[in-house]
């Protein structure tokens, strides 16, 4: 009986992952079109004031996953219906709280980066955070459910929506604010689609210690999230402050034409393994499945390889004069995501064990060493910035390897160690 299980198991984790794939490719096709008019209608400066505000958003953003989500997905079905009520109270929190905290950096942010125009951007694109509990647990359901074809087909919808309401804003001389119009369009339809998903609904409750044992949880989390997220945006936040304004927009534009497709790819793919990850959890049987994870994560991450082949052919096509220059650019930051994908993967696998704390230690690591070295090198050009972003993230992957090699390498020293101490 457990060769169909196992395949009809395999099956559902490329389905899931097919879905994913093909919602991340539909919001990248769409992206594509803001980018190609975004391009057309902003100066380089605006545009990486754009590319900036969107950055500090997305940092912020990520905090959204460290809440309830991974341990409703993760938990045993005895516990699900008090994680989910109670978990539905600590999402109220933690939005109302993400939404009152961006407010508070807006000014800070626009201060320390000398550009008035990201306060303005930050307040208003935090407004989109105050209405996502009304459905995030049954997103978080339809995640556990393994409901991917629900979540994708609205999630793309969603997505479309927004980068096509963008183009339409900037296009109708809204400038940088077109983005801000383009998220408020994303909220409401996604309140819109996922208000009836098709999961149980457990309602609303409070139990005080099943509250504070989320809420613990919910705090590494929140820790590993925000490093994840600093580490994601890393080099647009210190290339602000590095490249001048037009240089700057130049690597903006590089990176929305290069690492967007790559991110999308890694997100669909960690996105559609993590329940399935939890479910081999729940049956003790993950470490099995290893090889065979990362053999899935070297498909797509062959696609990155293919993207920066083909970036000469592309950019000139698309894109007109002023952005010709960043061939180069392009294809040190289609690179750069390769090893992103190996270690979301790791971090994944940890996750999916509880072990929140591993994880956390990994996210500081990556985000540590990425910044001493994008300091040190001290890129004054897109280009040099680019490759000084892929150098830090290859340091990275090749540390955590050696790392992962010595510790099995213990591991099995003190394995037979015992065994022979056990036959003496």
């Amino acid at each position: 009986m457990k060769l169909p299980v196992l395949q009809f198991e395999n099956k559902r984790l490329l389905s899931n992952v097919g879905w994913l794939l093909g919602s991340e490719m539909a919001a990248k096709f769409s992206r594509l079109f803001v980018i190609l008019i975004l391009a057309a209608q902003l100066s380089a400066i605006e545009y990486g004031t754009i590319m900036l505000a969107l950055a500090c958003h997305e940092v912020l953003k990520l905090v959204l996953r460290s809440g309830a989500g991974s341990q409703i997905v993760q938990c045993n079905e005895s516990q699900l219906s008090e994680f989910v009520r109670n978990g539905a109270v600590l999402q109220w929190l933690i939005c109302l709280s993400l939404a009152a905290f961006q407010v508070a950096l807006a000014f800070p942010i626009a201060i320390f980066y000398d550009n008035a125009q990201l306060s303005e951007l930050l307040i208003l694109m935090a407004l989109a955070y105050i209405p996502y509990p009304l459905v995030s647990v049954k997103v978080f359901l339809l995640h556990r459910a393994s409901k991917m074809r629900y979540y994708s087909i609205c999630n793309a919808l969603c997505i479309l929506a927004e980068n096509t309401s963008i183009g339409i804003f900037a296009l109708l001389d809204f400038g940088i604010m077109s983005v801000v119009y383009g998220k408020w369009v994303f909220v409401a339809l996604w309140l819109i689609l996922f208000y009836f998903a098709p999961v149980k609904n457990y309602g609303i409750g409070f139990n005080k210690p099943i509250f504070l044992s989320l809420i613990k949880s919910s705090g590494q989390l929140l820790s590993t999230e925000l490093i994840r997220a600093l580490r994601l945006q890393l080099d647009v936040l210190i290339g602000a402050r590095l490249l001048s304004p037009e240089l700057f927009g130049v690597y903006s534009f590089a990176k929305s034409a290069g690492v967007g497709l790559s991110q999308s790819l890694n997100n669909a793919f960690n996105s559609g393994l993590y329940p399935y990850l939890c479910n081999k959890h729940r049956q003790d049987t993950l470490p099995n499945f290893t090889l065979k994870i990362y053999a899935f994560a070297s498909l797509v991450a062959f696609t990155f390889i293919f993207q920066a082949i083909a970036v000469p052919f592309y950019v000139p096509i698309l894109f007109e004069q002023q952005w010709q220059q960043s061939y180069s650019t392009v294809a040190f930051l289609c690179c750069s995501a390769l090893p992103a994908i190996y270690i979301d993967t790791h971090c994944n696998i940890l996750r999916a064990k509880a072990e929140y704390q591993y994880e956390m230690y990994v996210r500081i690591f990556c985000l540590v060493t990425s910044a001493i070295g994008l300091l040190l090198f001290n890129a004054n050009t897109p280009i040099d910035f680019a490759l000084s972003v892929l150098i830090m993230s290859v340091v990275c992957l090749l540390v955590l390897l050696i790392q992962h090699c010595f510790s099995r390498r213990i591991s099995i020293i003190k394995f037979l160690f015992l065994r022979s101490h056990l036959n003496e």
